[in-house]
């Protein structure tokens, strides 16, 4: 290896072999960073529509887990409309932007 003198520091040159720019091209791609979608059950998934509907009736945030992309993100707000035809919720966020998020994708619901 190359050393820079510079200042009286010793600075190194990096190396970079082809094997080392595999491993870091493989790491960056999208599906080292997947994740496995998570398998709900039905208790949950009733949990998670009476905490909805209390939420539409009371007006309290709800912080959703959703599954897209193969990674789980959250959105948090409030719960405007559901809608049963379309297949997903409308929730507002403290930014008031309107989320429509489909009900496949909703992996976890909490209250606020």
């Amino acid at each position: 290896m190359m050393t820079i003198r510079d200042k009286g520091y010793i600075k190194w040159t990096s190396l970079m072999l082809p094997e080392h720019i595999k491993m870091l091209r493989h790491y960056f791609r999208a599906e080292y960073y997947d994740e496995p979608e998570p398998v709900l059950d039905e208790q949950y998934l009733e949990e998670m529509n009476d905490l909805i509907a209390a939420s539409m009736e009371f007006t309290s945030l709800i912080s959703f887990t959703l599954f897209q992309n193969n990674r789980l993100r959250t959105v948090e707000g409030l719960v405007h409309y559901v809608d049963q035809m379309n297949g997903h919720l409308r929730v507002i966020d403290v930014d008031e932007r309107i989320h429509r998020i489909p009900f496949s994708t909703i992996k976890g619901a909490k209250k606020i």
